[in-house]
């Protein structure tokens, strides 16, 4: 039997999400003169106040870095659920396809989902993107279709 490391996906995924967070509040840092609002960093006057001190261009690469963060977050459950119904059943770690496989990835298309939404500026490029979530979708679909079926011969 190999061992089943699907689980560390877990906290790997987690750190994919946040990094863009991280890299949004540095790129405002950076052009605002070392200033960041965090006792209220959500805000509508905070947001308002970023857009008007630093370029266009930054504030749009920090929004995308945000969507891509807020992605992350709102995909987590999906992808949590995923590793945990498969390693429930007891889907193996050890053949093409499986858990250790499949997570690897899928994080690896988070990676480049989260490289894509920080960068793409056009319509024609953010197809990529969506392709890229996609994927990422189909690849934990058939981890929990997989457990189902393991399931329904229970």
């Amino acid at each position: 039997m190999s061992p089943n490391y699907s689980l560390y996906s877990i906290p790997i995924f987690w750190f994919i999400s946040l990094y863009p967070h991280a890299y949004a509040a540095s790129l405002i840092k950076k052009s605002n003169n070392n200033k960041w609002n965090n006792h209220n960093p959500r805000s509508i006057d905070t947001n308002t106040s970023y857009q008007k001190a630093v370029p266009a261009t930054c504030y749009a690469r920090f929004e995308r870095a945000e969507a891509a963060h807020k992605n992350g977050m709102e995909n987590a459950p999906f992808f949590v659920g995923a590793v945990v119904v498969g390693n429930t059943v007891g889907l193996d770690a050890s053949m093409l396809g499986t858990m250790n496989v499949v997570m690897g990835m899928y994080l690896v298309l988070r990676m480049v989902y989260t490289v894509l939404y920080i960068n793409t500026t056009t319509q024609k490029t953010s197809y990529l993107r969506s392709l890229t979530w996609f994927a990422g979708v189909v690849l934990l679909m058939g981890v929990y279709v997989r457990a189902g079926s393991v399931l329904a011969r229970v």
